[in-house]
């Protein structure tokens, strides 16, 4: 059996797992991203999770949210992660004397939910990730498609509405900028004055400007109809985008995950509603469904990946690959 550390990059978070080549996870750790640092960081972020790590480890896949190059695995542009350093994974390898796999989160996701997840046994499959941000993967006959040069799925930066909110990436309207997380704080301040009494309001302390998408969620858990109203609201624009994503490429199946779910069920409801909506005199709409492997989608995806080049190099054999 052989093992890999797969290490998810986010905007909060640092996430290690010790991954065998079944997508089990053998062991995990988390340290906080350092906002000033981001990717920066991962060398002592590797270091700790390799000194953890209980099993011989074959190889290390790194997921970062961000524009991924295929195949140099270089770093060109993160807009939620600060990093100054583009080939890190280069000399992450160099260093421990292992291949080094970089790939974008989502698409590591993507192969994760494809091979271990709900959307085990399609060959056609989207899978959307919405947190801060909004990411996406394609498989596509069986493999992962990444692009031209590796940038192919970045759903997030879609543009949606020219005249939109401004989008981290530095252009306006795009899908993640109306649909994500950080959406869903921004709606809420723009529309809480319609809403005195609202919990969400409470919970902010009586300050619009302190709503985050958070806030809304758990206000939601209590039905306050300000915070239902929003997510029903976020959930519809997402369906949306999705229905646009899925009549370009017409999967069997769209898988969704992130942290944004987390915040109420209506957001799925309300998109796959709006899906079909879309579809409604056509044809059949693909399936809406919800990721399986949580936040363990990224590690066990980036993992796998560094595990399927280390064996195409024919690296790995000595523990027992």
């Amino acid at each position: 059996m052989r093992y890999s550390l797969g290490v998810d990059i986010g905007g909060t978070k640092i996430l290690g797992a010790v991954v065998d080549e079944d997508g089990t996870i053998i062991g995990k750790t988390r340290v906080p991203t350092d906002r000033a640092e981001g990717v920066d960081a991962l060398p002592e972020a590797v270091d700790l999770f390799l000194a953890e790590a209980n099993k011989p480890i074959d190889a290390i896949g790194l997921a970062v949210a961000g524009f991924v190059e295929y195949p140099s695995g270089r770093i060109l542009f993160a807009p939620n992660l600060s990093f100054s350093n583009p080939d890190i994974g280069e000399d992450l390898s160099r260093e421990y004397g292992l291949p080094v796999v970089v790939e974008n989160d989502a698409n590591a996701a993507a192969w994760a939910e494809n091979r271990f997840g709900a959307g085990r046994g399609t060959r056609d499959m989207l899978m959307v990730t919405v947190g801060t941000g909004i990411g996406g993967g394609i498989i596509a006959g069986g493999r992962l498609y990444r692009g031209s040069r590796g940038f192919g799925a970045e759903f997030g930066h879609i543009p949606v509405t020219p005249d939109g909110p401004p989008c981290n990436c530095g252009s306006h309207g795009c899908f993640e900028a109306v649909a994500s997380g950080r959406a869903l704080g921004r709606m809420a301040q723009e529309r809480a004055g319609d809403f005195p009494d609202s919990e969400v309001l409470r919970l902010a302390g009586g300050r619009v400007q302190n709503i985050t998408g958070a806030m809304v969620g758990k206000a939601a858990d209590i039905r306050d109809p300000f915070a239902v109203e929003l997510l029903w609201d976020l959930g519809t624009l997402l369906g949306a985008g999705l229905a646009g994503l899925a009549k370009a490429f017409d999967p069997e199946m769209i898988v969704v995950g992130g942290g944004v779910l987390e915040e109420g069920e209506s957001i799925l409801a309300a998109a796959r509603e709006e899906v079909v909506a879309r579809y409604k005199g056509q044809v059949d709409p693909p399936s809406v469904v919800s990721a399986s492997l949580g936040n363990d989608a990224g590690v066990v995806g980036a993992a796998q990946l560094s595990l399927e080049a280390a064996a195409a190099r024919g690296i790995g054999e000595m523990h027992g690959g």
